[in-house]
């Protein structure tokens, strides 16, 4: 399957990748989060590198939490690897400064904050325009 948007993210941000997961839905924007994308009985790591492969755009809630998940960890090493310049979007959603490594990771993205880029306005924007959508808030 395709998507428009891999979410990764920490469970302990869950209200926050709910609130975004609603405003992709309002916006027909398709993307795979974990809890939703892996069934009992998949093989875990295999799953998230299809679905990473399989979407435009990898969404990196970074948080306090995230940074420190050895599977968001995983997930943004693998996109960084894998997938075309530009198609990862580190989203800042406590306020938090990114650890080093991530700041090296990410030294030459734009990195986009809850407070700078609201859920519901900005940054569904923004997604809208790189994945060439119509917005419709």
């Amino acid at each position: 399957m395709k998507y428009d948007v891999f979410i990764s993210y920490s469970r302990k941000d869950t209200k926050i990748a709910d609130r975004i997961c609603a405003a992709l839905d309002k916006q027909g924007i398709s993307y795979f989060i974990d809890r939703r994308g892996i069934g009992g009985g998949m093989e875990f790591p295999s799953v998230l590198a299809d679905a990473i492969l399989s979407s435009q755009i990898m969404l990196f809630l970074g948080s306090e939490n995230s940074y420190k998940s050895k599977f968001t960890s995983n997930e943004v090493t693998f996109a960084f690897n894998e997938k075309p310049r530009g198609s990862i979007i580190p989203y800042i959603i406590d306020g938090s400064t990114l650890p080093q490594s991530l700041r090296f990771t990410f030294s030459s993205i734009n990195i986009r904050t809850l407070e700078e880029h609201p859920i519901e306005t900005t940054l569904i924007q923004d997604l809208c325009q790189i994945l060439d959508k119509k917005n419709v808030y």
